[in-house]
C-alpha cells in the first residue's frame, strides 16, 4: 500500500487570521472580483479605473509583505483565499453524486446518520391478535474530519513589480491537488470501508474486471436504487467489451459490437450505459510533482483500479462533511526556506455503519490502492 501525506512541512508557521486584515475585506469585496478576474485572465473592462487602483493595491501590499509586514501578508493572503474558494466550492459539489455531502460551520460537530432495522419479522396475518413488524430506528454518531492542505511559492517582490503570471499558476495548483487530495481521503474512505466490512458486502477483487462480478454486483445493488458504475478510465474502459454479443454460440473466443455500442465507444471512448447503469468516468489528474513505482510516467492523485457501483438514493451511506471554510497561513518550508502561502480545507467522510452493503465495489489488482494518511 502507497501513502499519501497532505501536510506542508513549513517552519515559522503563521495563520493569517492571528494578524489585522482590513475589517471591510469579505468575499464580496470588489477588490477580490477584480483580484480574481486579473489572475484568471478574464475581461476586466467593465470594472474601468478601478482595475488599476486594484493592481496598485495589490502591488502595495506585496511590496510591504516583501519587507515583512505581516498585516500586509495576512491581508493579500485572505484576497487570495476569497479567490479560490468559489472555484475549489463548485468542484467539491461533485461529492453528491457519490454520496450526501453537508457543509457545516467550524462550530459543528460531523455526524453520521444511519439506521438499523429491528424486532422480529413481520407477518401478512396475526395470529393471535397482533400482527408482527419490523421497525426502523435511526442513530448518529460523530466522526473527526482531515485536514487536506495545499499551498504554493509566493515571490512577494515580483507581485509587486505587477507580475501575476505566477499567483495565477499557484491558484491553479492549489484548486487542483486540494480537490484531488479531498476525492482521495473520500475514495479510499469509501474503500476500505467495503472492503473492512463484515457481514453482508458487495465486494469482489481479481485482476482485471471480471464480467461476472459486475453482473453480481449490478444485480444485487440495484435493488436500493438505480446504480451508477464510476471509476478511473482504467477500469470503466474495460466494460466496452461487455456489451458483446456472439454472433457464432460456437465461437468461444470473439465477441462482436453491435454497430450502436460501436459508435458510442468512437465518440467517447466509453460505453454510456451498462445493463442500465450509467457508467461515469471519475476525473484523474497526473500529480506532476510524483513519479509512478515504475519510474516512467507521473504517478495519478486517484486510485485506477476501483470500480465503484453507487445507487442513487434517497439518503445515501457514504456521506461527506465540509467544515467551515478555507484558513490560509503562511511560512517558510524547512526543506527549502522558501516563502510559502498554506491553504488548509476540513473534509470529513464515512461509509454509515451497518450500511456497507448499499455501495457495490469492484477492485483490479493489477493497480495498488493508495492509503492517506
Amino acid at each position: 500500500m502507497k501513502n499519501s501525506i497532505y501536510e506542508l512541512n513549513l517552519n515559522n508557521l503563521r495563520k493569517d487570521e492571528d494578524f489585522s486584515v482590513h475589517n471591510k475585506l469579505n468575499p464580496q469585496s470588489q477588490i477580490v472580483e477584480i483580484f480574481s478576474a486579473l489572475v484568471s485572465g478574464n475581461d476586466t473592462t467593465k470594472y474601468g479605473k478601478k482595475v488599476d487602483a486594484t493592481f496598485d493595491r495589490i502591488k502595495e501590499l506585496c511590496s510591504r509583505a516583501h519587507n515583512g509586514d505581516l498585516a500586509a501578508k495576512a491581508e493579500f493572503n485572505s484576497i487570495v483565499r476569497y479567490a479560490l474558494e468559489p472555484h475549489l466550492q463548485t468542484q467539491i459539489q461533485l461529492f453528491n453524486f457519490m454520496g450526501t455531502f453537508k457543509e457545516i460551520g467550524y462550530d459543528e460537530q460531523a455526524m453520521v446518520k444511519t439506521y438499523k432495522h429491528e424486532s422480529i419479522r413481520s407477518n401478512f396475518q396475526a395470529s393471535q391478535g397482533d400482527v408482527s413488524f419490523g421497525t426502523t430506528v435511526w442513530n448518529e454518531y460523530p466522526i473527526v474530519t482531515k485536514t487536506i492542505s495545499s499551498g504554493y511559492a509566493v515571490n512577494y517582490r515580483e507581485i509587486a513589480s505587477g507580475n501575476l503570471d505566477k499567483v495565477s499558476e499557484g491558484l491553479q495548483q492549489v484548486q487542483v491537488d486540494m480537490m484531488n487530495k479531498a476525492m482521495l481521503y473520500v475514495i479510499t474512505t469509501l474503500y476500505n470501508g467495503i472492503k473492512n466490512a463484515s457481514g453482508v458486502k458487495y465486494f469482489a477483487e481479481s485482476a482485471g474486471i471480471a464480467k461476472a462480478s459486475v453482473d453480481d454486483i449490478v444485480k444485487k445493488v440495484r435493488r436500493f436504487g438505480r446504480p451508477s458504475l464510476t471509476g478511473d478510465y482504467s477500469v470503466v474502459s474495460q466494460l466496452n467489451s461487455f456489451a458483446g454479443f456472439k454472433a457464432d454460440p460456437t465461437d468461444a473466443k470473439n465477441n462482436f459490437l453491435s454497430q450502436a455500442v460501436m459508435e458510442e465507444i468512437r465518440q467517447s471512448g466509453l460505453l454510456t450505459t451498462y445493463n442500465g447503469s450509467p457508467i461515469v468516468e471519475t476525473p484523474n489528474q497526473y500529480n506532476l510533482t510524483k513519479m509512478n513505482a515504475a519510474g516512467d510516467n507521473f504517478d495519478t492523485y486517484l486510485p485506477e483500479g476501483l470500480l465503484f457501483v453507487i445507487p442513487q438514493a434517497t439518503v445515501a451511506p457514504l456521506q461527506i462533511f465540509k467544515r467551515g471554510g478555507i484558513s490560509s497561513m503562511s511560512g517558510n518550508d524547512v526543506v527549502t526556506g522558501t516563502e510559502m502561502t498554506r491553504f488548509d480545507m476540513e473534509i470529513g467522510a464515512d461509509l454509515a455503519k451497518g450500511r456497507e452493503y448499499e455501495v457495490g465495489l469492484i477492485s483490479d489488482t493489477n493497480f495498488e490502492v493508495e492509503q492517506v494518511g
